[in-house]
C-alpha cells in the first residue's frame, strides 16, 4: 500500500500557503505535445482536429489548440504526435472494481444465479484480499483507457441471495475487517480517479447505519484524502430494488441529505419479478431522494409513469450495454430516455459481468443495440456515444469541471491512440476510425494528470508482477476455503 500514508498540511503550513501571491502558486508548463489528432469532446469542438496539447505541472490543461502551438506556448517536455489520436480517458460511470478477479463465473446463468456464483468465492475474502482484487480491478481499468471510476464497494457482509425481489434477504452479517477502507487506499495506490461509493448495510439501527457511513468520510477527511485529486467525490449505493420494505429508501434519503452525497441506485435491473420492483419506484419518491443527485444504475424495466416522474424530478440513469447483455438483463432505450430529457452516463459495470473491460466493445455494443431497437441508424451517433462515455457521464456524476473532455483548467486524462498499428486501414474520419475501427490493440498509451501511467500494456504505476502475485496466492487460498466448506456440507448431509 504504497502511496497511502502521506503528510497533511499543518494549521501554520497552510496559513502560510494562503498569504503567497496567486501567481506564485500558478501551474507551469510541463508538458507540449504537437502534431497529434486532437478529439476534445469539447461541445465546441465537436470534430477531430490537428493541433497541440499543452499540460502543466499542476496535471491540468493550460492550452489546447489547433495548428501549431504559439510561441509563447511552450514546455520542457515537447513530443511530436505526428498524427496519434488523442482523446480524453473513458469514464465508467457504474463500475464494481473489487470484483476484477472473479470473472468468468455464471456464464449461462442470469443475475441472480450470477451473484451466487462469484458469493460461492467472494464471500471467503479477508480485507487484505481486498484490497488487491480492488487494485487488480483498478490497473486493469487503467490498462484498458479508463482514468475515472464510479466505484460501488464491498462492504464485507454475508448475506443470503435471494431470487425474489419482494422476499427478504438473509440477515446479513459484517465480516471484521477494514474493508471499505482498504479499497480507497488500493484506488489510490493504482493511479485511478474515482467517485467512492459504499453500500449501506442494513445491520443495526437507522442511526447506526448513518453513523458508519459517516464514521467512513470522518476517516477519509482526518487522512487528508479528499484532498487527493484522484478521490472526485463521495455518493452512496442504493439498494431498494434488493430490498424488501420501504426502510431501505428512507435511509438512502436521509444520507443523502445529511451528507450532500448523491445515489445511485441498482434499479429495474432484472426481469425477475418486474411489478414487485416497480412498485418500490414510489418508495424512493415517497422517501424524498428522488432528483439530480439521484442515479438509476441499469433501469431496464420502466413504464411511462416511472419515466414520467425521473423526469419531473430531474433523476438521472447509468447504462451498461455490455452486462445487460451478458447476464440477459433486457435493453434499456437510452435514446428514448434522452429523448424524454433524460441524462444518461455509461459504465462498464465490473469486470465480472463485462469479463474484458473494454470502453470501446463497450461503445460499439451500445450503439449497435440502440440503432438495432430502433430500426434506423441515426438514432445514435458515433459522436454521441463516445461523450456519454466520457463528457455526458462526467455530467451526470457532477464531475465534469475536472474530467470527461480535453478543456482547458480540467486534468489532463487522456489516451494515445494508433489506428495504423496494427493498422485499421487510412483514415477518412478520425472519430469514425475512433469509434468504430479502434479497439484495445491500438491504444498505446495512457495518461492521468499529465503523467503517463500505461505504455502499451505495461503499468507504470505499480508492480504488475507483485498484483498477479497477490491475486494467484488469495485466490488459490481461496477456492481451497470454499471446496472445504463444501466438502463438509457433503460430510455432514451423509452423516445425518
Amino acid at each position: 500500500m504504497t502511496r497511502f500514508s502521506r503528510p497533511s498540511l499543518t494549521a501554520l503550513g497552510a496559513a502560510l500557503l494562503s498569504l503567497l501571491p496567486l501567481q506564485a502558486l500558478a501551474a507551469e508548463p510541463a508538458l507540449l505535445l504537437t502534431n497529434a489528432t486532437l478529439i476534445t469532446v469539447d461541445p465546441d469542438q465537436p470534430d477531430a482536429f490537428s493541433g497541440y496539447l499543452q499540460v502543466g505541472d499542476d496535471g491540468k490543461i493550460m492550452a489546447i489548440g489547433a495548428g501549431k502551438p504559439p510561441a509563447d506556448v511552450d514546455a520542457p517536455v515537447v513530443r511530436d504526435m505526428r498524427g496519434l489520436m488523442v482523446a480524453p480517458g473513458f469514464l465508467s460511470a457504474h463500475s464494481h472494481i473489487y470484483m476484477s478477479p472473479l470473472r468468468g463465473l455464471g456464464h449461462d446463468v442470469n443475475l441472480y444465479g450470477w451473484f451466487r456464483a462469484w458469493d460461492y468465492y467472494l464471500r471467503h475474502t479477508t480485507a487484505e484480499d481486498v484490497y488487491w482484487f480492488t487494485l487488480h480491478g483498478s490497473v486493469d481499468f487503467l490498462r484498458n483507457g479508463i482514468t475515472t471510476a464510479y466505484d460501488f464497494t464491498y462492504p464485507g457482509v454475508l448475506e443470503d441471495l435471494t431470487d425474489d425481489p419482494s422476499q427478504p434477504q438473509g440477515a446479513p452479517t459484517q465480516k471484521p475487517g477494514p474493508y471499505e477502507e482498504n479499497q480507497i487506499k488500493a484506488k489510490l495506490d493504482s493511479g485511478l480517479r474515482f467517485v467512492n461509493s459504499p453500500w449501506l448495510s442494513e445491520i443495526g439501527t437507522d442511526d447506526e447505519i448513518i453513523g458508519r457511513f459517516g464514521n467512513l468520510l470522518e476517516w477519509a477527511e482526518k487522512e487528508g484524502l479528499h484532498e487527493d485529486p484522484q478521490y472526485l467525490a463521495d455518493a452512496i449505493s442504493g439498494q431498494q430494488q434488493f430490498m424488501p420494505t420501504k426502510r431501505t429508501a428512507y435511509i438512502e434519503a436521509r444520507a443523502m441529505r445529511e451528507f450532500g452525497v448523491m445515489n445511485q441506485s441498482h434499479f429495474l435491473e432484472s426481469p425477475n419479478a418486474v411489478p414487485e420492483q416497480q412498485a418500490k419506484f414510489a418508495w424512493y419518491d415517497e422517501a424524498g431522494a428522488l432528483g439530480p443527485d439521484f442515479i438509476f444504475g441499469h433501469f431496464i424495466h420502466v413504464n411511462d409513469e416511472i419515466l414520467e416522474r425521473v423526469v419531473e424530478t430531474g433523476a438521472r440513469m447509468s447504462w451498461q450495454p455490455t452486462s445487460n447483455g451478458r447476464l440477459a438483463d433486457g435493453i434499456a432505450d437510452v435514446v428514448h430516455y434522452q429523448e424524454l430529457g433524460i441524462p444518461v452516463a455509461v459504465g462498464l459495470d465490473d469486470q465480472s459481468c463485462t469479463d474484458v473491460s473494454d470502453p470501446f466493445q463497450n461503445m460499439r455494443i451500445g450503439l449497435y443495440t440502440m440503432r438495432g431497437v430502433h430500426l434506423k441508424a441515426s438514432a445514435m451517433s458515433i459522436q454521441e456515444i463516445l461523450y456519454l462515455h466520457t463528457l455526458g457521464s462526467a455530467k451526470v456524476l457532477n464531475i465534469d469541471d475536472k474530467v470527461g473532455s480535453l478543456e482547458v483548467g480540467k486534468y489532463a486524462d487522456f489516451l494515445v491512440v494508433d489506428p495504423r498499428s496494427p493498422d485499421t486501414g487510412p483514415v477518412y474520419e478520425p472519430l469514425a476510425t475512433y469509434v468504430l475501427a479502434s479497439s484495445l490493440r491500438n491504444l498505446k498509451e495512457v495518461w492521468v494528470g499529465g503523467e503517463q501511467v500505461v505504455n502499451g500494456t505495461e503499468i507504470l504505476s505499480f508492480d504488475e508482477k507483485r498484483i498477479r502475485e497477490e491475486i494467484d496466492t488469495r485466490t488459490d487460498r481461496i477456492r481451497a476455503v470454499a471446496a472445504d466448506q463444501d466438502a463438509a456440507k457433503v460430510a455432514q448431509v451423509v452423516g445425518e
